[in-house]
């Protein structure tokens, strides 16, 4: 099947032997690419062959995070050779890059690898690890997906019609196509209508400031190399991505793309409504609508869930969560940082996302005092697993995983909060798998989307989250709770007066609202639905 739509994302989340990926984006990525697959929907997948993808992570005895890379063997991965390659531009000279194939069924991923011996040895370090650099030397990271996905396509001789960019990582995807459109003869105004009419660009952050931006000192010589001899100034491009940033001029990577995309789409519905404030100087009603993220389930789903349905009875409901925590509980005691182990029949809560302030992961350790009384009890007893990482640039970050490693510590717990380090996608499958609760504690107004919660529905587990991302659409009062606002005091509010009590003592409430989530939320956030909204931004 030949694609018409090429999906650009410096991400894909396809399997842990395979780990090109950090976090919520490249399992976006991947679960599109996955349902796609299942539809017969023509559309491809292009990143980055990261060589050592990103970082493992590992717990001192001290407690503290510590980071390291692990090789990645590409035909153990699944990677195909293509035997071809394409050649991209730097400041000074050209990088060659390979391009492998990884095969989802017939939904192709094509990867770019400047680790080859065509390159010098400072070069091929370009496409090492995911999210290494920062600032300006990951300009050249994004040179390499942008440019090198479009002449990859060429190159491939794929009937690209639309290209869909996901996240700001790709927009010299679309400089390259306007140098093209260029190199052909038409006019600027010209060549930027016609990449516009190809163009739809996914933005995911709501906070202010956290595109990419570069200096005129950074990113003028890319933009010189790039167009030289053709019929535009340099100073036309700057002006279109330019914005001001702490009184500062900058060259926005997102403003660049929104001024080239005919759709515009965030990724929930209040990430929606933030952004078109978030983005309001660029063209004014920015974004032009919302897509709101979805999983596919097939993935995510354990075995033990895999016939359970809403209309399945409170007892089919109860024996196969059951059972599914069982098999997770051997499973996890192998995985857990002190080998602890959960009981199955009692109440498991799960908290597992990256460890940044805005999640605040330490939020749930902040008064252990009061965090044992919930546990700790001998007629109603409640495990909290956790796990995330933090990057390794993240001092704060990391300074969070060592409190809740401190923590689970504490003798006062009894092994009731459980650390697993190394975040993976299998680890993540074994949580799911756990948790009756899955809570989720942003600061209102970060968290564009998610869909980790999204996955712990498919698996018979409530969401405990803060009125954020997909959770302000996909909570209706009888399918889980809202913690609003998203601080200590409610979370232990809650568990205390509301998810302990109807755990233990009112199963058949317990049950329904299981049957709710599974009811209101499955179809709503499942990828059928987000493929379908897609369809329609591709082909109006």
């Amino acid at each position: 099947m030949n694609p018409r739509v090429a999906y650009i994302s410096s991400e894909f989340a396809l399997s842990d032997e395979l780990p090109t990926y950090a976090g919520g984006l490249g399992i976006l990525a991947a679960d599109l690419l996955y349902q796609t697959a299942e539809s017969q929907f023509p559309l491809c997948g292009i990143s980055v062959f990261f060589h050592e993808g990103f970082f493992q992570q590992k717990v001192s005895p001290e407690g503290k995070q510590e980071h390291f890379y692990d090789r990645i063997d590409p035909l153990q991965a699944g990677l195909v050779d293509t035997g071809q390659s394409v050649r991209v531009p730097l400041t000074d000279h050209e990088l060659t890059l390979k391009i492998w194939r990884k095969d989802v069924s017939s939904s192709p991923l094509y990867l770019l690898d400047a680790d080859i011996p065509e390159n010098t040895p400072e070069d091929r370090k370009f496409t090492d690890r995911l999210y290494e650099r920062v600032w300006a030397p990951h300009l050249f990271d994004d040179l390499v997906l942008g440019i090198g996905s479009v002449r990859a396509a060429r190159k491939l001789e794929l009937p690209i019609e639309v290209w869909h960019i996901n996240d700001d990582h790709g927009t010299f995807n679309i400089m390259e196509r306007l140098r093209e459109y260029l190199e052909k003869g038409l006019s600027f105004p010209e060549a930027r209508e016609k990449v516009k009419s190809e163009t739809i660009f996914t933005t995911h952050t709501p906070v202010a400031g956290a595109e990419s931006k570069f200096s005129r000192e950074e990113i003028s010589f890319t933009l010189n190399a790039l167009f030289e001899g053709l019929d535009v100034n340099p100073e036309e491009i700057w002006n279109l991505g330019k914005r001001d940033w702490n009184g500062e001029e900058v060259f926005s990577l997102t403003v660049f793309a929104m001024r080239h995309a005919r759709a515009i789409n965030a990724v929930s519905r209040k990430h929606f409504d933030i952004s078109r404030e978030l983005w309001k100087f660029v063209n004014g009603e920015i974004p032009t609508t919302y897509v709101t993220n979805a999983v596919y389930a097939p993935r995510w789903t354990v075995k033990e869930f895999g016939k359970v349905t809403a209309e399945s009875s409170d007892k089919e409901i109860g024996e196969a969560k059951l059972n599914a925590k069982k098999n997770a509980a051997e499973t996890l005691a192998h995985l857990a940082y002190d080998k602890r182990r959960f009981d199955p029949k009692a109440l498991v809560l799960a908290w597992a996302r990256r460890f940044t302030e805005y999640k605040q992961p330490a939020l749930l350790v902040s008064d252990l005092d009061r965090l044992v009384k919930v546990l700790v009890s001998s007629d109603r007893p409640v495990y909290l697993l956790m796990s995330g990482k933090a990057h390794p640039e993240d001092p704060q970050g990391q300074g969070f995983v060592k409190q809740v490693i401190d923590a689970s510590r504490d003798p006062r717990l009894e092994g009731h909060l459980i650390y697993f380090p190394n975040y993976s996608l299998s680890l993540a499958k074994e949580l799911f798998a756990a948790a009756d609760v899955w809570l989720n504690t942003p600061k209102v107004g970060w968290e564009a989307s998610g869909t980790s919660g999204m996955k712990a529905v498919f698996n018979g587990a409530l969401n405990a989250s803060s009125p954020d991302g997909w959770w302000a659409e996909g909570f209706n009062g009888k399918n889980g709770w809202e913690i609003n606002p998203p601080d200590a005091e409610n979370v232990y509010g809650l568990l205390e007066k509301e998810i302990v009590p109807i755990f233990y003592d009112q199963k058949e409430k317990w049950a329904a609202m299981v049957k709710e989530s599974l009811r209101s939320c499955g179809p709503r956030f499942n990828t059928p639905r987000m493929l379908e909204d897609y369809r329609k931004l591709y082909f109006p």
